[in-house]
């Protein structure tokens, strides 16, 4: 009786806390058949003093060099971000069109929730993450703007209300039907807290429009591995030559946080609730 009150206490002060928790599985198909990779849905409320970033990465086919050299990337980065920034992870189109139109095109999901100084969950979730066939953009940035951003609250030091913040990686367009550029507009037309960094790998500037309507910067990458580190450095307010500087000196990247387990040695809040997978448009006034 003991163990199990030990860990009910376990799980309240965990949940107080508005850890991330896990809310079923994914199916991936592939070659070799599906694979189920987990996912997350948010916690219902958090307040972040400071700033919160999405991290929103296409897994489309042809993403494969560009995945491994984030997940490089960002290991030097995230290290050195603003104490007060909370980073979370969301990719696109991981599923394959194998596996139907459908699903290849509704294929989104938060890998990492919002926390300080989860640097080694990001890069796992990158790893973790599979390559898929479509482009997803409208229905990847539906499920930040109106779900995973939803419940948080951001604000400075003064109590004043922060903008949320996306940093998007792609070397595409939309390839589903819908139209990321009028997707925006209709957003920012009802709100005024959101901000797109677009990081574009390749020559097209077609994405420039989810910068320019909400404040944030449009970084066209055309193939350059040092553009990219720069784009990097500049969206995530770090110095300028941050990784080369790390790679440099051979800096070391904070090791993971071990999973908080119950007395029985499961891991605790977990929650099976499946994340929402409405494609429609929906209030936008903000959240």
């Amino acid at each position: 009786m003991k163990k199990i009150l030990n860990c009910l206490i376990c799980i309240s002060i965990i949940m107080s806390f508005n850890t991330p928790v896990f809310a079923g599985e994914f199916k991936v198909y592939s070659s070799s058949g599906y694979k189920q990779l987990t996912r997350l849905k948010g916690p219902s409320h958090i307040s972040i003093n400071g700033e919160a970033v999405m991290l929103l990465v296409d897994f489309s086919g042809s993403m494969g060099r560009w995945i491994a050299e984030a997940k490089e990337t960002l290991q030097f980065i995230l290290p050195k971000i603003p104490y007060r920034s909370a980073v979370a992870l969301r990719v696109f189109g991981e599923r394959a069109t194998e596996g139907g139109k459908e699903a290849a095109c509704s294929s989104s999901r938060l890998v990492t929730s919002f926390e300080k100084a989860n640097q080694e969950q990001v890069s796992e979730g990158l790893s973790s993450a599979k390559l898929g066939g479509m482009t997803p953009l409208v229905y990847g940035l539906q499920q930040v703007i109106e779900g995973d951003f939803r419940n948080v609250r951001v604000y400075d030091s003064n109590r004043t209300r922060n903008k949320k913040k996306i940093i998007l990686v792609t070397d595409g367009y939309e390839t589903c039907g819908g139209d990321p550029c009028a997707y925006i507009k209709e957003v920012m037309r009802k709100r005024n807290d959101i901000k797109i960094d677009v990081i574009q790998l390749g020559n097209s500037e077609k994405l420039a429009c989810l910068a320019e309507a909400t404040g944030g910067e449009f970084k066209k990458v055309d193939g350059s591995k040092q553009k990219f580190e720069a784009a990097f450095e500049t969206s995530f307010n770090v110095p300028k030559g941050t990784v080369s500087d790390a790679r440099t000196y051979n800096e070391k990247i904070i090791r993971p946080k071990r999973i908080k387990k119950c007395s029985n040695n499961q891991p605790i809040a977990q929650n099976k609730q499946p994340l929402a997978s409405n494609y429609k448009f929906v209030n936008y006034e903000e959240n």
